[in-house]
């Protein structure tokens, strides 16, 4: 084997895995980023207090929204937060004409889009989307429905019960189940 075929075949062993590793890399780099800010969330947010800076960036998270009475599936409508109705509402982007928590259609996703941060924790509880919706939430009612001898309200984070309710800090991702049984 002559000199140059070697390094012919070195240089093009190194092209190969810089570009393995630059477009592997460069295309895991949004995912690695979104993951890192979610598990600083994820840390800072246990135990915050109110007002508290949640993160020093902007959010663009999207939780999953069930809410289920007495064994019937609540709708959750397109649109909440979208429009000049909500021209009031304190998180109002007249640019985009709707507020950092919005709905697009009826699958249950809520859009939580702070788009400056810091964002405090004031801006990710629960009870700011039923705020936007102009609907009843609180640990005892859930729109006119109430505790008491019919049933009472839980609320599911990620499958597991939570007493946060109104107060609980959205992350991204999570899947909300609120139920009156």
């Amino acid at each position: 084997m002559n000199k140059l075929t070697v390094i012919s075949g070195m240089t093009a062993l190194l092209l190969l895995i810089g570009s393995v590793i630059w477009y592997g890399g460069a295309g895991n780099k949004e995912t690695d980023d979104v993951a890192r800010q979610q598990k600083q969330v994820s840390r800072d947010t246990a135990g915050a207090a109110q007002g508290e800076i949640i993160s020093q960036q902007a959010i663009h998270w999207h939780p999953e929204l069930s809410i289920t009475i007495k064994s019937e599936k609540q709708p959750i409508p397109a649109n909440i937060g979208i429009g000049m109705q909500y021209a009031g509402y304190p998180q109002y982007d007249s640019m985009m004409m709707m507020t950092n928590i919005h709905t697009h259609d009826i699958s249950g996703t809520i859009h939580w889009e702070v788009m400056e941060g810091p964002v405090r924790a004031d801006d990710i509880k629960l009870g700011q989307f039923f705020s936007v919706w102009g609907k009843k939430f609180t640990s005892s009612c859930i729109f006119d429905t109430c505790n008491g001898p019919e049933g009472r309200i839980t609320l599911k984070i990620n499958g597991k019960e939570n007493p946060d309710f109104e107060n609980y800090l959205v992350k991204d991702r999570d899947k909300i189940e609120i139920v009156f049984e």
